[in-house]
């Protein structure tokens, strides 16, 4: 009979529970997504970088433990705080406190494996669209991933079924120590307590000591080597919390004092968030931990991004070299969209080992070659060359030509003779196609099939030996190709799990509310002011954790930019992805408010 009124009680509430189900099964997908890669030794160890990294993604999948912790525990509290009253109303009907135990853990566990359960699945989803997505985003070959990883797998059912196994068991020892009494009147209670001025102060300044030393701990990497990582981990998520935890409450009383609460319903919206103020100390700072490893992770990723094809770019001028091109290789250079042309001819003497160019089509159609101006922002200058740079085997100029040519007579001399000179040689003439595409990334298609082409006919591999930039291209994208998807990816995997645990948080409290927003309907305050009052509450929710995110970022970056990881600076994307990273942000705010005004604001009598 018991068991029967539980799930009427949870029929009745049923959309709360499909507010927990999903911000859990995002959780699962989330966490799985992450350990996807990070479990995954031959994908994340497949380059020397990704060796480097295996460090980084191992920190990173125990505070992404952390984090889940704290987001389940989260849960687990809305989950019982939707229930208290039931049990309460059980426990004055004469349940048995044993009974109830049992019950709580039973429904705790049956939740938690339903989500871990469902949550998988999509998490499996999700990593194969999003990997392919970003794969051909990126111009790269996933080896060795894959979407379905038994490892990771099994890591995310032993985590999520030992939280929720203790998490039954704390619930069934809270509530056999709470009174029917308390229980009734639970969701009428406030989590505010008048602080004191000195806590507030200790607080403030322990956190900003705390988060000054992470950023130093990442600006001084190189001396701090390793260690720089845990320390900045272990004092940013301190400092973060103890910084929420004080300058909040500081923030909501120094309102409360100004000439400002008295205007509209700032009183009111200060009330609504004093009143879950130890609620959302905590998930402010886990948001503003994700903001923060979300928005890095991206601006990493699309740093290495940005970086090779600058990199390669600034090695060559010329994207590819094909001598004699065929009718398929001249239609594969067709596909390229933005891109410029020169043709030479060239005669090969294999008698005098020397390779013939024309000087009246060098003067007329100039070579170009490039050389970097600003190693630290890998910017890179074309010049043009002078034929009587040729007649020097060291100058940039031959350095480019000779780089240019088939494999098979690289040991060969460059000679610039005139047109008389090289009519008179007998060999046969040879056609050499100079390529540029001014957008490699674009281009990549085309320009891997034409270098697979060239290492068929020479007998290379991987086109390692052919002429042109794209193959530096090619090979930056075999070492930097991993960090750029994985930065990318768990970017986009954070983000959600960031926006998803705010966005569940507040409209967890939804329910709650609605009764205030009834009331405030009741005296005649106007649907315009309440759904002001509800911008201006959510907007302070989300704006906190962001800011901070952003701070954090700007520091984080220090160990890219110190230990020369990210070549051409670390902070180039930085502007645009933060612009991406808020637009994105934004949204999630956007339907927040959207679906908590559905919620707590009184329809009208025309309306209804």
């Amino acid at each position: 009979m018991l068991f029967k009124i539980s799930i009427s009680g949870i029929k009745a509430r049923w959309k709360d529970y499909l507010v927990l189900f999903s911000g859990m099964i995002i959780t699962t997908a989330i966490f799985y997504m992450f350990e996807a890669i990070s479990t995954n030794d031959k994908f994340t160890t497949s380059s020397a970088v990704g060796q480097n990294a295996k460090i980084v993604f191992i920190f990173g999948s125990i505070l992404l433990a952390i984090i889940t912790l704290v987001y389940v525990f989260y849960a687990n509290n809305f989950l019982m705080s939707m229930r208290e009253h039931d049990y309460g109303l059980f426990m004055m009907l004469g349940a048995k406190s044993g009974v109830i135990s049992k019950l709580i853990i039973l429904e705790t566990i049956a939740i938690g494996l339903i989500s871990t359960v469902v949550g998988i699945v999509i998490g499996i989803g999700f990593t194969q669209v999003l990997s392919h997505f970003l794969a051909s985003l990126i111009h790269m070959s996933l080896t060795n991933f894959s979407a379905f990883y038994m490892p990771a797998i099994i890591a995310t059912i032993i985590l999520f079924a030992i939280l929720f196994l203790v998490a039954g068991f704390l619930n069934a020892r809270t509530f056999t120590k709470t009174s029917a009494l308390q229980l009734l009147r639970s969701g009428q209670q406030s989590d505010w307590q008048q602080p004191k001025a000195l806590t507030l102060g200790l607080q403030a300044i322990l956190g900003v000591v705390l988060l000054a030393g992470g950023y130093y701990a990442m600006y001084d990497i190189q001396k701090l080597k390793v260690m720089s990582i845990p320390i900045a981990l272990i004092t940013i998520v301190l400092g973060t919390y103890f910084v929420f935890n004080s300058f909040f409450v500081m923030l909501l009383q120094a309102f409360q004092r100004s000439n400002m609460s008295t205007k509209g319903l700032n009183s009111f919206t200060l009330a609504q968030l004093k009143f879950r103020i130890r609620d959302y100390t905590k998930i402010l700072s886990v948001v503003s931990l994700l903001f923060a490893l979300a928005l890095g992770a991206i601006t990493v990723g699309t740093g290495f991004q940005h970086m090779v094809p600058k990199l390669a770019s600034g090695n060559g001028y010329y994207s590819v070299a094909i001598t004699n091109p065929n009718q398929e290789m001249r239609s594969l250079v067709g596909q390229i969209q933005d891109k410029s042309t020169v043709t030479y001819q060239q005669k090969v003497d294999p008698t005098t080992k020397r390779v013939y160019y024309r000087s009246d089509q060098l003067q007329r159609q100039p070579l170009k070659y490039a050389a970097f101006v600003s190693r630290k922002t890998l910017a890179s200058k074309a010049f043009t060359a002078k034929v009587s740079q040729f007649k020097r085997s060291d100058s940039s100029a031959y350095q480019e030509l000779w780089g240019l040519q088939v494999p098979t007579v690289k040991a060969y001399q460059i000679k610039v003779v005139s047109s008389q000179t090289f009519n008179q040689i007998n060999a046969k003439t040879n056609q050499l196609l100079l390529v540029r595409a001014n957008d490699m990334d674009a281009a990549a298609t085309p320009l891997t099939k034409i270098t697979n082409i060239q290492s068929k006919q020479y007998g290379y591999r991987n086109g390692e030996q052919v002429g042109g930039s794209f193959t530096m291209y090619q090979s930056l994208k075999s070492v930097f190709g991993s960090l750029e998807f994985m930065g990318i990816f768990l970017g986009i995997a954070f983000l959600a799990m960031l926006a998803s645990c705010l966005m569940f948080k507040i409209l967890s409290g939804a329910a709650s509310d609605k009764i205030r927003f009834d009331m405030l309907n009741k005296i005649g305050t106007r649907r315009s002011v309440l759904n002001h009052s509800i911008v201006v509450q959510i907007l302070g929710l989300f704006a906190l954790p962001g800011i901070l995110g952003i701070v954090d970022v700007a520091f984080g970056l220090q160990m890219f930019a110190k230990s020369g990881l990210l070549m051409g600076g670390a902070y180039q994307t930085f502007g645009l992805t933060t612009v991406g990273f808020l637009v994105l942000y934004l949204i999630y705010f956007a339907v927040t408010v959207l679906i908590y005004s559905r919620i707590v604001v009184p329809k009208t009598k025309v309306e209804r």
